[in-house]
């Protein structure tokens, strides 16, 4: 048996890039090595690591991928990938390839309400907000997966929302395609949003191919004062589709940060979202609904750290468990001793329609302040039969009195999509799964 790990397999296809690389003397270059190290000391999460034990992800990663095995090509056209946008003339169309951020295939309409750009050595070197805020959150100190996703990404997406600008809606699609072989993926955007601005940015993937996908990607957030990012995410992936997603944002005084995730199918989705508060009288929202069957697993792990008074978060998550799948939640609330008058909310609310699915809670507070308003709870069980018998003794069949109350439950969590042509989508699809 080898002894060689993944962490050795990684780190040396990064001494084998950087040793080609044109842009050895680059800052970005520097930013990756630093990187990789952090990566080398965090190691890659093992099964008695607390946030992860539930999800095995280095068994995972093990078994279903070869790092010595280069990407392909893509196929995806521009034609092709123009037939997925949504029906908007209006707004910003931004296209990533197997983790890259194309601009050629991207449309911009964007004038002076925003700054799009690629992310790669030139204008890492050029552009000083680049330089100070990427990877800045900390999340390559405590995050194997966001630390590896900054070592490897190649031209990631960077997004300015104007100071006072109420931007035009976004939409950023990941096109993967692992028709011709196995292709490991690292897409990274970075959002600022500039004092008294307002942004909503959507997310969304398209699939081709029967090879396994690795899908490691990072979006960090700088969100100054008085600013409002929104970030919806639709992950609807393909059996073949394993994800790890992390969000890393910070807040100044008077923000606003909303993250809607949606997580419908896949093999395994991991979600990290870790959220700053360093401003007086911030909001920070999360909200998410995982929605599966077959055998996929499912496993969202959030946190939000209080670090300044008067402030408020709120955290609503539900899930909907059939066939064998599996649901995990694991949220954190941080309260600092000196974030008095904060109020934290969190709410896990899970619904289990077989007896071979299986779902996963754990809430959490620390508080470390004492004039705060805090709470944290979580409730798995099935369908009210009683409910149903109501429902159908007014004439309606048990199929849709079943469809009609997870619809119910699973609708609290899309009050914050403010795209009303996203949200019809999601809830179609929320329908079309409640009458399989």
């Amino acid at each position: 048996m080898s002894d060689i790990t993944i962490e050795n397999k990684l780190t040396e296809m990064f001494d084998n890039w950087s040793k080609e690389s044109v842009h050895l003397d680059s800052a970005l270059t520097q930013v990756r090595k630093n990187a990789i190290k952090s990566f080398s000391d965090l190691g890659i999460p093992k099964l008695k690591s607390e946030a992860y034990k539930y999800t095995p992800v280095q068994r995972l990663i093990n078994k279903n991928f070869d790092f010595s095995v280069s990407n392909q090509a893509a196929g995806w056209t521009k034609d092709a990938c123009k037939e997925e946008f949504y029906q908007d003339d209006k707004a910003n169309h931004l296209v990533f390839i197997n983790g890259e951020y194309v601009s050629d295939y991207s449309e911009i309409r964007s004038t002076d309400d925003l700054e799009i750009k690629t992310i790669d050595d030139e204008s890492f070197d050029q552009n000083a907000e680049i330089k100070n805020l990427m990877g800045k959150t900390r999340s390559i100190e405590k995050d194997a997966f966001a630390a590896l996703n900054l070592a490897f990404f190649n031209n990631g997406l960077f997004i300015k929302v104007n100071k006072n600008k109420d931007a035009i809606d976004t939409f950023v699609y990941h096109f993967v395609d692992s028709e011709s072989g196995q292709t490991i993926n690292f897409p990274r955007i970075l959002i600022i949003g500039e004092q008294g601005s307002r942004a909503n940015i959507y997310e969304k993937t398209f699939s081709k191919g029967s090879q396994n996908v690795l899908a490691l990607s990072i979006l960090e957030a700088s969100v100054a004062a008085n600013a409002e990012v929104r970030f919806t995410k639709l992950q609807q992936f393909a059996s073949n589709e394993y994800t790890i997603d992390g969000i890393y944002a910070n807040q100044d005084k008077d923000s606003r940060f909303y993250t809607n995730t949606y997580s419908i199918s896949g093999a395994v989705i991991r979600n990290n979202i870790h959220i700053n508060i360093g401003g007086e009288n911030s909001e920070a929202h999360m909200n998410g609904l995982y929605q599966i069957a077959g055998k996929s697993h499912v496993d969202n792990n959030t946190s939000v750290d209080h670090m300044v008074p008067n402030c408020y978060s709120n955290e609503l998550y539900k899930g909907i468990m059939d066939e064998n799948s599996r649901g995990v939640f694991n949220g954190k609330i941080y309260v600092r001793p000196d974030a008095q008058k904060t109020n934290a909310f969190q709410s896990n609310n899970n619904i289990v329609l077989s007896d071979t699915a299986i779902v996963n809670t754990k809430p959490q507070l620390e508080i470390w302040a004492d004039d705060v308003k805090c709470s944290h709870g979580c409730t798995t069980g099935q369908l009210d039969e009683e409910a149903i018998f109501y429902l159908r003794a007014r004439g309606i069949d048990k199929k849709s009195a079943k469809a009609l109350m997870l619809n119910a439950f699973a609708n609290e969590t899309l009050e914050e999509v403010k795209n009303e042509q996203v949200k019809e989508e999601i809830e179609g699809i929320i329908l079309n799964k409640l009458h399989y």
